[in-house]
């Protein structure tokens, strides 16, 4: 079974490369060939990386998210699920090429650092409940990284419907509205995500006894919550479904990258589990 692990964390890299440039081909040219495979080989290559998660959770006895390079591998998994999910309710694969690039770069970085992962001697790294908080979070802040790539896509186009420059990627991309869809579509999953992540964190953190009322990570996390509770409201109940949505979106995602940055220089924070 470790043989076969291997040999996946070789083969995921090329097959999310292979399904990059598919989606890409169809980007471009929109060869009725890869419009039809693009999200079949997709959806194929999201449930061998399942499997892959399965096998090492099985041989390893721990969620396998005990590492970085383990949790870029389950942060590119979490981009694919929500891009395949943005695409299902939209119907629009052009923007594919753009998001799965990103995935690639990730999941080629994790393949480079698995062999050579250094693992924490942690008892909380087997617990179910730290690695469900763990992948909720992981897919909430996915969801809205998926959410501001589509919200800069948007504002490209907008600028290029402002300065009637009519380029490709004027006649590839969807809609200016396709795209906010896409955008609140996948911060609104996020959102969720990160609720249930949110939740599952106090509850293991009332059990361990810890103060996590007073942890900056979890105050951060506060922060981005309210943001984003704000710009999914704003979409969905107050109509801005214009400019100003792009612009509360890349705000949003803005804001939520500098405080994680900011909360993981404070050595005070109890999400530090590697001893």
């Amino acid at each position: 079974m470790a043989f076969l692990i291997d040999v996946l964390v070789a083969l995921l890299p090329l097959l999310y490369g292979v399904t990059a440039v598919n989606y890409a081909v169809y980007f471009v040219r929109h060869d009725d060939f890869a419009k039809r495979t693009c999200t079949k080989v997709l959806a194929a290559t999201f449930c061998i990386h399942i499997i892959f998660f399965l096998l090492r959770f099985s041989v390893y006895q721990r969620f396998p998210m005990a590492n970085l390079a383990e949790v870029l591998s389950m942060i590119a998994l979490a981009v694919c699920t929500i891009y395949l999910y943005v695409e299902k309710v939209q119907g629009s694969k052009e923007t594919g090429c753009f998001v799965l690039s990103f995935v690639v770069l990730l999941q080629v970085i994790a393949s480079g650092l698995l062999p050579h992962a250094v693992t924490p001697g942690s008892e909380i790294l087997a617990t179910p409940l730290f690695g469900m908080h763990l992948v909720f979070a992981v897919f909430g802040y996915s969801g809205f990284f998926v959410g501001a790539a589509y919200s800069f896509m948007a504002f490209l186009l907008y600028r290029s419907l402002k300065q009637q420059n009519f380029g490709l990627i004027f006649d590839r991309l969807p809609s200016l509205d396709v795209l906010i869809q896409m955008s609140f579509g996948a911060a609104l999953l996020g959102w969720c995500t990160f609720s249930l992540a949110i939740l599952l964190g106090m509850i293991m953190s009332v059990q361990m006894g810890s103060h996590f009322l007073k942890d900056p990570q979890f105050i951060a996390t506060i922060i981005i919550w309210f943001i984003y509770a704000f710009t999914v409201m704003a979409y969905f109940k107050l109509g801005w479904r214009n400019i100003r949505a792009i612009y509360l979106s890349l705000f949003g995602f803005s804001v939520a990258l500098v405080a994680v940055l900011g909360a993981m220089f404070i050595r005070t924070s109890f999400h530090g589990f590697s001893s």
